[in-house]
């Protein structure tokens, strides 16, 4: 994670935006580890780049199974936790945490794209329309 909140920092965002974007890779990360690999060996690659427009963008890798994460139905939030479904909190708080994230699948790896918008102000996070 440090060479991710590296790339964030040199990018000019604030420390509540950098975390945001640990805790969200963070998460993505834990979930490969532990249904696309389960226990299997397995290499996650995180990219990290920024582009003109100040826009944060991290690929992150594997060669597990195909899985579209983004896919899986969106978790009912508003019932009690002993009526809700089990999983997907997951890729819901991801969404949440940042601006935009993309699953795409090329050859025998899984990309899931996020994109975090770096705002003049670190007020909250992003939650726009996810693809």
């Amino acid at each position: 994670m440090a060479s991710l909140s590296e790339c964030a920092r040199k990018a000019g965002f604030g420390e509540h935006k950098i975390g945001a974007i640990e805790l969200a890779a963070e998460e993505a990360i834990v979930n490969i580890i532990k249904y696309s690999y389960a226990g299997a060996e397995g290499t996650i690659t995180v990219i990290c780049s920024e582009d003109n427009d100040k826009r944060l963008h991290i690929d992150i890798i594997d060669s597990g199974p195909p899985f579209n994460p983004l896919m899986k139905d969106t978790p009912d939030t508003a019932s009690g936790i002993d009526d809700r479904a089990i999983g997907g909190l997951g890729i819901f708080f991801i969404k949440k945490m940042t601006d935009d994230v993309s699953y795409r699948r090329e050859g025998n790896r899984n990309i899931l794209s996020i994109t975090v918008e770096k705002e003049d102000r670190e007020q909250g996070t992003g939650n726009r329309e996810q693809k």
